[in-house]
């Protein structure tokens, strides 16, 4: 650790801030939330921001000329995990925030393309990088509070939640998505590219099923919108039906769950912790 503040936020949380070094040249900032007047607390919830400004969204907080559209839609999911009972994690991930690319004097459109690119060239993937991180980050903050670790997420960030779920199931206890659920090819390969995606034939090994069926018989929530450009809800019900069958086989038909949602490609905050905690409250 580098460096550490704790201060109060908002005069009812309590706001910690670490920079973390995770290799030579490889610094993170990391920062938890909690409330004050929480005695006891559920579990740990690691928030993470989709292809936004960053992670300072998970406060609330505005930085950029686009987030107070981003915090009006719901995007602090920081305050909304600690107001229902968990410790938040929030970092920025590679690309974002104060991690995003400055030096670059012609950059990509799309934040983290250039970075993507460049990774492959190296012989590595954004996609792997960020697992690799998020993995690290979660294995240190369960050992340290000895409580279930979830994950949740929209759009991007549920897409890598999706991952690093199904590849680490003694680390990740349930994840909480929306906006990232759907077959590649049908949603976000029609883009031409997505930054995280990359991966020489990875869509010919597997699709999104796959990595929902590796989180059986753990939870996986899944909210998705059914005017979702991107993800929309009949791309979802795919996804769903051809996961279902592994849940059942562990007898966890309860633990896999899409929520409809009326809307666009968006936060849907309430149906995501009204989902969290009415599960946690069944289980």
């Amino acid at each position: 650790i580098l460096s550490f503040q704790e201060y109060t936020f908002k005069k009812i949380y309590i706001r910690k801030r670490f920079i973390v070094r995770l290799d030579t040249n490889r610094e993170i900032p990391i920062e938890t939330l909690t409330k004050i007047s929480e005695k006891k607390i559920k579990g740990i919830m690691v928030c993470m921001q989709g292809t936004n400004s960053g992670s300072h969204l998970n406060f609330g907080e505005i930085k950029m000329p686009i987030d107070p559209f981003k915090v009006h839609a719901g995007s602090s999911l920081a305050i909304q995990a600690a107001d229902n009972g968990y410790v938040a994690i929030s970092f920025d991930r590679i690309g974002y925030g104060e991690r995003r690319e400055t030096k670059l004097k012609k950059q990509s459109i799309l934040p983290v393309m250039d970075i993507s690119l460049h990774s492959l060239a190296l012989g590595k993937s954004l996609l792997g990088e960020s697992v690799s991180e998020i993995f690290t980050i979660c294995k240190y903050f369960k050992s340290y509070y000895n409580l279930p670790l979830w994950i949740v997420g929209y759009s991007s960030a549920g897409s890598i939640a999706t991952v690093t779920g199904a590849l680490f199931s003694d680390i990740i206890d349930g994840i909480c998505v929306g906006g990232c659920i759907g077959s590649f090819k049908d949603t976000i390969m029609k883009r031409g590219a997505t930054a995280h995606l990359e991966i020489k034939d990875c869509i010919k090994w597997f699709d999104q099923d796959t990595l929902i069926q590796l989180m059986a018989p753990r939870p996986c929530i899944m909210i998705a919108g059914d005017k979702d450009h991107i993800w929309p809800h009949s791309g979802a019900v795919t996804i769903y039906k051809k996961s279902k069958y592994i849940y059942n086989l562990y007898n966890a038909k309860n633990s896999l769950k899409l929520i409809k949602a009326s809307g666009v490609h968006t936060y849907y905050p309430r149906l995501m912790w009204d989902s969290i905690n009415s599960y946690k409250k069944n289980n």
